[in-house]
């Protein structure tokens, strides 16, 4: 059976459900050097100097010698293997938490690399080089907290999110992503007043304790909110002599999805019933023609349109559809999407709100929207 490792936390080697005796402090200290470097030649010097330190012993050359012999008994069918050097751990690196939170957090999946983490990285081994490597892996884990959350505000998730970023915020005060994103949690929750106050706060302990503003991307944020909450009408004319029925198209879902074949009339009955409509959504009307389009660039054309400025635009994609969903958190707006090729151009436009009504055409049936986000269908033709 493979085994795993695990030095998320105290350092632990399972083969399946049991533990595996690795040694005491030092022993394993060795074992943590060698996953950390897994499949690759650790020299003898480097060994020593991680686990010893600058000054190690006389007897640490047969210590470590000693050590690496006790754990190839351990560790049964992995490897260490003596090279030019030094020794190399053989395994994949898969089966080594450390490694895999790495992938998880390339791939853009934040929630599974933090559901590894178990404590604090490389708990109880002692020694400079891993109190540096803790406190990097330290700020690698607050940095995928971060991204998670930024998910979650992309998802909705405002209200239940306040009281755990504020405690964050209580923690780390100068820190200005926690405090957008605090702001933009509160201002999802409807709470603008709370994210203005938020912003005044940090504001002003920028100032006195480091001589600083807040970067670009704050105070576009706590400018938006002083801005008059106006009502874009970026939407084509009500097409002439419409002889649809848009009667049909009475949603009680927030998404609708109107397909059917080229020249079906999907687009004519979206922009007809969005005109007769007009008085439902007091805060706005969005179109876009999907075609070809890369969602993200049309994200970024909405936020300018909504009032933000280029300056204040985040440049991560995941961060400028937080902002986006944030700024429609509490607007009654249409979005017409019109074209769209599939349910994956379409969701990174959805405004994660109940009080926005969002219009699909395509020539798709978009199952994905109807399964997963309630979208109700009309089919023409």
């Amino acid at each position: 059976m493979t085994l795993e490792f695990r030095v998320l936390g105290a350092l632990e080697v399972r083969r399946g459900a049991d533990l595996v005796e690795v040694g005491h402090a030092r022993q394993r200290s060795v074992l943590a050097v060698l996953l950390v470097d897994v499949n690759q030649v650790v020299g003898v010097e480097q060994l020593l100097s991680r686990v010893w330190g600058d000054a190690p012993p006389r007897q640490a050359r047969a210590a470590l010698y000693s050590y690496l012999s006790r754990l190839r008994t351990a560790l049964g069918g992995v490897p260490i293997r003596r090279r030019s050097g030094g020794y190399v751990l053989e395994t994949d690196p898969a089966t080594i938490d450390l490694h895999r939170f790495h992938s998880l957090v390339a791939l853009g999946r934040p929630a599974e690399a933090l559901a590894l983490v178990r404590g604090e990285p490389f708990e109880g081994l002692h020694g400079e080089w891993f109190a540096n490597l803790r406190k990097t892996l330290t700020g690698e884990i607050t940095a995928a907290e971060l991204d998670h959350t930024d998910s979650r505000l992309a998802a909705g998730e405002h209200r239940s999110l306040i009281a755990e970023m504020t405690a964050r915020t209580t923690e780390h005060p100068l820190d200005e992503r926690l405090a957008g994103q605090l702001m933009r949690a509160l201002i999802g929750a409807g709470r603008r007043s709370d994210a203005l106050a938020h912003y005044a706060r940090l504001r002003h302990r920028l100032a006195d304790e480091l001589g600083l503003d807040p970067g670009p991307a704050l105070r576009d944020l706590a400018a938006s909110l002083h801005r008059p909450q106006w009502s874009p009408r970026r939407i084509p004319l009500d097409p002439a002599g419409f002889a649809g029925a848009p009667a049909a198209l009475v949603p009680d879902s927030p998404i609708v999805t109107i397909t059917g074949p080229p020249g079906a009339g999907k687009t004519r009955l979206a922009l007809h019933w969005a005109h007769e409509h007009a008085g439902d959504h007091p805060d706005g009307r969005l179109f876009v023609d999907l075609t070809g389009a890369d969602p993200a660039d049309v994200v970024r054309e909405f936020l300018l349109v909504l009032g933000t400025s280029q300056d204040g635009i985040p440049p991560e994609p995941h961060a400028q559809t937080a902002l986006y969903r944030t700024l429609l958190a509490d607007r009654r707006m249409l979005i017409v999407l019109d074209n769209a090729a599939d349910t994956a151009q379409v969701v990174p436009l959805l405004p994660g709100t109940p009080l926005c009504r969002v219009v699909v055409t395509s020539r798709e049936r978009l199952p994905g929207l109807v399964t997963a986000y309630g979208a109700q269908p009309v089919v023409l033709g």
